[in-house]
C-alpha cells in the first residue's frame, strides 16, 4: 500500500513538472538599425554582414514585448547562413534570451527565413528557461539599415 502511495506520489510530481513547461507562439516586426557588411571575394556576391534590429513581439495571448537582435550572416546574392541572438523583455521585466540558426533564401525581391531555435535562458518567469523551436520569416525588401523583416516563433519552454 506504502509502495502504491509513493509510486503514486512521484508519478503526480512528474506530471507537475511537465505541466510547467509552456509553447510560446509570437511574431516579431523588426527595424535594422545597423548594419556593417564585408565583401569576401572568393565569388561574385559573397558578403558576410553584422546586423542589429530592434521592434516589437505580440504573443498570442495578447502580451507583447520590446525585441532587439543581433545577427551575422554569410551570403552568396542575398541567399545563405545566419546566426541571430535575441532578446525580449516583456513589460513585468520578463525577459527570454535566444539563439536562432537558420537559412536565407530569396525568392523575388524577398528574403524568406527558416531557423531552429535555442532557448538560451532568461530573467523574471523566464529565469533558468531552456527549450527549443522554430523560426520562420521574411524581408521584403533588401538588406539595408531600415530594412524591415518579420518573424513568426514558436518556442518549447522548459523550466
Amino acid at each position: 500500500m506504502l509502495r502504491t502511495f509513493v509510486i503514486g506520489a512521484v508519478s503526480a510530481l512528474t506530471l507537475t513538472a511537465a505541466a510547467a513547461d509552456e509553447t510560446l507562439k509570437f511574431s516579431s516586426i523588426l527595424h535594422a538599425t545597423f548594419l556593417e557588411s564585408q565583401v569576401v571575394g572568393d565569388v561574385d556576391g559573397h558578403a558576410m554582414s553584422l546586423t542589429r534590429y530592434s521592434g516589437l513581439t505580440r504573443f498570442s495571448d495578447g502580451t507583447t514585448g520590446l525585441c532587439y537582435l543581433v545577427a551575422t550572416t554569410d551570403y552568396i546574392q542575398g541567399a545563405g547562413t545566419f546566426l541571430v541572438y535575441n532578446n525580449i523583455t516583456l513589460s513585468d521585466g520578463s525577459i527570454l534570451w535566444y539563439k536562432a540558426t537558420g537559412t536565407t533564401t530569396i525568392d523575388g525581391t524577398i528574403s524568406r527565413f527558416q531557423g531552429t531555435v535555442a532557448v538560451l535562458g532568461g530573467e523574471g518567469k523566464y529565469e533558468g528557461a531552456k527549450g527549443d523551436g522554430t523560426l520562420t520569416g521574411a524581408r521584403p525588401v533588401p538588406l539595408a539599415v531600415g530594412a524591415d523583416l518579420y518573424n513568426d516563433l514558436i518556442i518549447n519552454i522548459v523550466n
